[in-house]
């Protein structure tokens, strides 16, 4: 196969000489609208309903041998087949089909080339570029942002067809296409990284994914579930590595954390703090109620009172029960809840910080501060413990211009409770990236959900694990 920057040059010069010849009668609107229905019938679109938005804006005529864009058809097969720089797989981008010698046939010599072949040619080159947008920006297998949701367009910050509309003329297309990417150092660093290990120059695009390429794969893909942005103020938890990190505009500050264990994982996630409450009420989570709280509870006598924890009914009713209807709860415990009173030895401690979950974890200190003297702090119940919630707390005050900021020590010293909301919330994503690049090196972290290997198989899934390059 030849280097794609040759392919390029030899594409551009044809372009330069022959903008203007196309054949004499060109695709039909309606050859591409019978292709979209094929093509949709058949399943072989990943973004059915972007492809058919984007075709609806220009018509339904094609857009990629037409004498305006042709330029930028030879960029965007080079993009394509160089997707692997950018921790993609060729197998998701119609290569078989999108074939530099078919387009050749297509733009020199027309004749040759059904309209049918012609119309598949523009759909499916189309649809690999909205699919590499979507892909770049989102990622393959964003757990928020799935490709249903994508394609159905409603309810989503990004449009990769509306992106497209836009730039297929751009003077500035292959720039235009990669700045949808994460605005984040570390992607960055990755991406330049995967120059360095293949040995290669960025134009160079071939071989095969090596092990170290697919671990920096699978961490850029998490990047851009997690919407990084370096340019924002954001708290970032990152599960392999124990540890929180509040990112200000001109410097970064790192709390030790604890996180769930491989059996209770902490989830990844995006959400807000909203406010955060000084020696709170714990509302027990139900998974912990019955599987935690109800059998402890039973095998010891003193176990409520020492923590200080409550049962409720459904209607809020204070339950005092005996051990015998506490087994009786454990068999069906779905009209009782649990609650701890505030305290020192609330299991939420003296400080939580509230964000909107489906998970119903928290972030909050823990009394026993020994715990954060381990190396490996994957120890908790899913909640991310911190050992310094006091000090996240106050800059969080600081950064947000509160005239709270000087209430907050002085309620801590006479352990209140109190809610701080903030004026503006801020984001915070849980993430689980499994390597780094410090002074030039890939440094890796114990992946201790065992989830890389997984999400390698899933993007480079036709792909062995043995293949050639590192």
């Amino acid at each position: 196969m030849k280097k794609s920057v040759l392919l390029l040059f030899t594409f551009s010069s044809f372009f330069l000489v022959n903008v203007f010849a196309q054949e004499k009668k060109g695709i039909t609107n309606n050859v591409i609208n019978e292709q979209l229905k094929s093509a949709a019938t058949s399943q072989q679109l990943h973004y059915p309903q972007s492809v058919t938005r984007f075709y609806r804006q220009n018509n339904y005529l094609p857009v990629w041998t037409n004498p305006q864009s042709r330029q930028n058809t030879g960029n965007a097969m080079v993009l394509l087949d160089c997707v692997l720089q950018y921790g993609l797989s060729h197998d998701d981008f119609h290569p078989k089909e999108l074939q530099f010698d078919m387009l050749r046939d297509i733009l020199e010599n027309p004749g040759s080339v059904s309209d049918s072949l012609k119309a598949q040619f523009d759909v499916l080159l189309t649809d690999a570029v909205i699919t590499m947008l979507n892909y770049l920006h989102y990622g393959k297998l964003n757990p928020d942002y799935g490709s249903d949701r994508v394609d159905h367009g409603m309810d989503v910050p990004f449009h990769a067809e509306a992106k497209l509309q836009d730039i297929i003329h751009s003077q500035e297309f292959t720039k235009s296409v990669l700045e949808v990417q994460p605005n984040a150092k570390l992607y960055t660093a990755f991406q330049e990284m995967l120059h360095i290990i293949r040995g290669q120059a960025p134009d160079d695009c071939y071989g095969t994914p090596g092990n170290d390429v697919m671990k920096i794969a699978v961490n850029m893909e998490r990047i851009r579930w997690a919407n990084v942005d370096d340019g924002e103020k954001y708290i970032q938890i990152n599960i392999p590595t124990y540890e929180l990190t509040f990112h200000l505009p001109d410097t970064l500050v790192v709390f030790k954390a604890i996180v769930g264990t491989p059996q209770t994982p902490s989830p990844t996630l995006q959400s807000q703090i909203t406010y955060f409450t000084s020696f709170p009420d714990w509302l027990v989570p139900d998974r912990i109620f019955i599987r935690d709280i109800l059998p402890k509870a039973i095998a010891d006598s003193l176990f409520l009172d020492r923590l200080q924890i409550s049962i409720y009914n459904k209607a809020g009713q204070l339950k005092d029960i005996t051990n015998a209807q506490l087994k009786s709860i454990l068999t069906s415990p779905q009209g009782y809840y649990a609650k701890q009173a505030p305290g020192c030895d609330n299991t939420l401690g003296s400080l939580v910080f509230h964000f909107q979950n489906v998970y119903n974890i928290y972030l909050n200190q823990i009394a026993d501060q020994k715990l954060f003297e381990k190396d490996k702090r994957d120890l908790s119940n899913g909640c991310i413990w911190l050992d310094d919630a006091a000090g996240l707390a106050a800059l969080l005050l600081k950064y947000d211009a509160s005239e709270q900021s000087d209430k907050l020590f002085k309620i801590l010293k006479k352990s209140k409770t109190h809610n701080f909301v903030l004026n503006k919330p801020v984001p915070i994503k849980i993430t689980y990236l499994t390597c780094d690049i410090k002074k030039g090196e890939l440094i890796r972290f114990e992946d201790i959900y065992n989830m890389d290997t997984s999400l390698e198989l899933a993007i480079y899934s036709k792909l062995q694990r043995n293949t050639s390059i590192r």
